[in-house]
């Protein structure tokens, strides 16, 4: 702070330091480092911050940070530097500038730290959620994400005001306890978390209605509102990215945290905004391939075993059913199926429930192995029903290994839960009627 004090360029900053009582900080035995701004940058300091005790503090501790960072001091490779105002500031050295000031005074020893002079304030950025809801440039992907706000009770930060004689249970000020959370920050990446840095794509109503538009058809349901939230979910979940990416440094592909792959065109991003947690891309047009957001899905077999009772036809033949044990072709590793042999029983069938099946046609195939006995069986999969015939009975041969087969199409008219079932040859002869499944896949056709 002294060192502050004495300097005449900077004799403005020192007294908003004291105004803000921050001096006081700087004082104590702790290390800083201090980017101040010259008297000249703060003569046109916004009216707004200089008369809002909050809003000056903030501005002011933005430009100090907890640790000494000189010129040659190694940064992170984001370069972000945390300061008092629990904003993050970005120090270009190449450039000798930390957000957009020029640094043109750098490592000034003081007691307790380092004073750099910038010729330009370091107001306390935005971060990429404050952005989104101040701004209407992708009103549609805003109003989806803010309807995903939620208030939910946490009991840890009540007030508890006695104890329900009945029940025994605490009972509360119900005026306490009420948080604001937001599902996307829960499920996808917390945008307004100043601790980590994001790229957040948000893109125009056009660019989104078109993304919409174009997997609305995999999300279909009963409702028009369930499918339009399933829909937006799909759409929103994959438009944020780990790490800060411009214009002139996207990759050709960015990951998002479910996996999916996104090309965004350099050309179509129509506006950058640095933010204090990251990047945020605005931006007219992107790719991402059907396959990249509807995944084939792979049920395995002996998945049922523990609750085969509740999955069988007859709970009274579960003793019929086992899970076995096979070395894989492939080198060190084995593979479990599932198989149910001597029930006696015509048409016997297992239930699989597959959450999350999206609304397309499939290719369906199995993965069986019949190694225990010479003679084959027929046997089948259902969907919907036991009872249902789309793909017919295919003959399970003698076999070693697992053989991987097609059996044929199958189109999934509405989003949702999918009964499966496999079902045996409709024969009480055991030589004739036994079920076996290593696995089931169902593999999108577009």
């Amino acid at each position: 702070m002294k060192e502050i004090s004495l300097n005449p360029r900077i004799s403005r900053f020192s007294e908003l330091l004291v105004q803000t009582g921050l001096n006081e900080v700087l004082e104590s035995s702790k290390s800083f480092t201090v980017w101040a701004p010259t008297n000249e940058a703060l003569q046109n300091l916004d009216p707004n911050i200089l008369n809002n005790p909050d809003r000056l503090k903030q501005f002011v501790s933005n430009h100090i940070s907890y640790q000494q960072y000189f010129s040659h001091t190694a940064l992170p490779a984001s370069s972000q530097i945390k300061t008092l105002s629990g904003k993050n500031i970005f120090w270009n050295k190449a450039a000798s500038t930390v957000d957009a000031a020029r640094i043109i005074a750098v490592n000034l020893y003081a007691g307790n730290g380092v004073l750099h002079l910038v010729d330009a304030p370091l107001t306390p950025r935005m971060n990429s959620w404050e952005f989104l809801t101040s701004t209407n440039l992708s009103p549609r992907q805003k109003a989806y994400l803010q309807s995903l706000e939620e208030t939910v009770f946490v009991d840890s930060l009540a007030v508890q005001t006695g104890v329900d004689p009945a029940t025994g249970k605490p009972v509360y000020d119900p005026n306490t306890g009420f948080i604001k959370r937001n599902q996307f920050f829960q499920r996808v990446y917390n945008v307004a978390n100043e601790d980590s840095l994001y790229t957040f794509v948000l893109l125009t109503d056009a660019a989104y209605t078109a993304e919409f538009d174009r997997f609305k058809k995999f999300f279909a349901t009963s409702t028009v509102d369930s499918t339009d939230a399933l829909t937006n979910w799909s759409v929103a979940k994959d438009l944020v990215f780990r790490g800060v990416y411009t214009k002139a440094t996207l990759p050709q592909t960015l990951t998002s945290r479910s996996g999916v792959q996104v090309h965004i065109d350099p050309n179509a991003v129509l506006r950058e905004e640095r933010t204090s947690n990251g990047m945020v891309l605005v931006v007219d047009q992107l790719t991402v391939a059907n396959e990249e957001k509807i995944k084939p899905i792979r049920i395995e077999g002996e998945s049922i075993y523990s609750i085969r009772e509740s999955r069988l036809s007859h709970p009274d033949k579960a003793g019929t059913v086992s899970v076995q044990t096979r070395r894989s072709e492939v080198a060190g590793e084995t593979f479990r199926y599932l198989r149910s042999t001597g029930h006696s029983t015509s048409g016997l069938w297992l239930r699989y429930v597959v959450p999350n099946v999206n609304s397309t046609k499939y290719k369906v195939y199995w993965s069986v192995i019949n190694d225990f006995q010479t003679g084959a069986f027929d046997q089948r999969i259902a969907f919907k029903t036991a009872t249902a015939t789309e793909l017919p009975y295919k003959t399970v041969a003698a076999s070693t290994t697992a053989v991987r087969q097609e059996i044929g199409e199958y189109t999934v008219a509405k989003y949702g839960n999918l009964d499966t079932f496999l079902r045996s040859a409709l024969s009480t002869n055991n030589a004739l009627n036994p079920l076996t499944l290593d696995y089931l896949e169902l593999v999108p056709v577009f």
